[in-house]
Order: C-alpha cells, then sequence, then structure tokens
C-alpha cells in the first residue's frame, strides 16, 4: 500500500510538472500576429522592395554627407522587412546578431510605435523575442532621438524592458553617440544624440515620423537653413513627446 501511494504521489507530480512545462513551452513559443504577418515571402518583389530601401536610404546618406540643402528617406513596413531578410542579415555588422543567436528580424510600424522582433536561438529551443517601441525625435533638440521600451516579451511571457536598453545604449556608444537613461511614465528611455561630439552640427534631423506601413526621414544642412538651431537653448527644452 505503502508503494501505491509512493507511485501514486510520483505520478501526480510527474503530470504536474510535464503539465507546466508544456505549458510554458507553448507560451515560450508563441509567435506575435505582426511578426507573421509583417514577413514578406521570398520573391523577386521581396528583392526589389529591399533593394529600393537600400537605394533610397544610402543616397539620403550620400546626400548629407555632400552637404546638400535637404536630404531625406522614405521606406514602407514591407521595404523595411524585404532589407532585413534579402540584404541586412549578409552584412558584415550583422555577424554580432548572428553570433548571439539573433535571426529573421522583423518591424511593424504603427503611429509613432514599431513593433520590433526577432528569432532568438535555433531548432526547438528557439522563441520569438518582440518589444513594443516608441520612437520620437525630441523637440527642440538637434539629432536627439528617444526610445520608449513600452513592452517585452519572450514568446507571450513578459520578459525585462532594461536588459534590451542597456544593448541598445552600448550600441549607440560603440557608435560614438551619446546615450542618457530615464524614465517616462514607468517605462525606460533612451536618449540618442547622434552628433554629440559636435558642438555646432553641420546637419539636423528635422522629421522622424512613423506612421501605419511607413517611415519617414527627414533632414537639412544647416548652412542653407535662415535659422541655424543654438544647442545652448536646446538642452532646456521638456524632453518627452
Amino acid at each position: 500500500m505503502h508503494k501505491r501511494k509512493l507511485l501514486g504521489l510520483f505520478g501526480i507530480t510527474f503530470l504536474t510538472v510535464a503539465m507546466v512545462v508544456t505549458v510554458l513551452g507553448i507560451v515560450v513559443k508563441h509567435e506575435p500576429n505582426f511578426y507573421r504577418q509583417s514577413q514578406v515571402p521570398p520573391s523577386d518583389a521581396r528583392k526589389e522592395l529591399a533593394a529600393t530601401f537600400f537605394n533610397r536610404f544610402g543616397q539620403m546618406v550620400l546626400d548629407r554627407k555632400a552637404r546638400m540643402e535637404d536630404w531625406r528617406c522614405d521606406a514602407t513596413e514591407a521595404q523595411l522587412n524585404s532589407f532585413f531578410e534579402e540584404l541586412f542579415m549578409q552584412q558584415s555588422e550583422a555577424e554580432g546578431l548572428r553570433k548571439l543567436g539573433i535571426s529573421s528580424p522583423s518591424v511593424c510600424l504603427e503611429d509613432n510605435n514599431v513593433r520590433l522582433a526577432f528569432r532568438y536561438g535555433s531548432g526547438w529551443f528557439s522563441t520569438v523575442i518582440s518589444y513594443n517601441l516608441k520612437i520620437w525625435l525630441v523637440p527642440k533638440e538637434a539629432n536627439v532621438i528617444a526610445v520608449e521600451i513600452r513592452s517585452a516579451r519572450a514568446g507571450a511571457l513578459p520578459i525585462s524592458k532594461q536588459s534590451i536598453l542597456n544593448q541598445l545604449s552600448d550600441f549607440a556608444r560603440k557608435q560614438n553617440y551619446k546615450v542618457t537613461l530615464y524614465r517616462h511614465e514607468g517605462n525606460p528611455v533612451a536618449m540618442i544624440d547622434l552628433e554629440a561630439d559636435q558642438q555646432h552640427p553641420k546637419s539636423v534631423l528635422t522629421t522622424l515620423q512613423i506612421g501605419v506601413n511607413s517611415l519617414t526621414i527627414r533632414g537639412k544642412t544647416l548652412e542653407h537653413a535662415v535659422a541655424p538651431l543654438d544647442p545652448t537653448k536646446a538642452a532646456q527644452v521638456d524632453r518627452t513627446p
């Protein structure tokens, strides 16, 4: 009788653990709807979309370096995701991501929001990490972008929002950008100064607009501007969106 009770207890314990592991597996293996829906199937059209974004962004960079009066880039969600699949992960800059087990990045563009997701790990042990980000150009501060981490998940399981912020900060600092961290409405925020090493920036980012399925970037070379921005005054403004 005693052995039967032990076997029964062992069986109940085993079933309980199995159920917990199964539920956790389902939760962690969950893929957000936006991640599946935003991916563009392999095709010649995807290659064209990727090339379109690459060319537009590259032209904006060249125009800025050439100190053209205005520089700009317009992109769609499909172009960005096609670029990630066709070109980005093939670049040397993405090698660090692959070493970390990160692949198949994808974005969903909404009003002032970016839903970013990527696959972490490989095979059965992989999961989709997703973030809900609010990104805006800080008013009256030259070339300063704010990134607010609204949520972070591994599958359907909430995870720390601070970890991605620390990684973002480390990456930005390695690119010689100044990063300031603070909190907005309880969420961590990174303030990224794109030209912190220049007392008087030669160009200024005037527009960073994220709409439904669209991204708009606009900039101006200050030597063409009527009234260049005074950075000493810009530092005293409110940093909230």
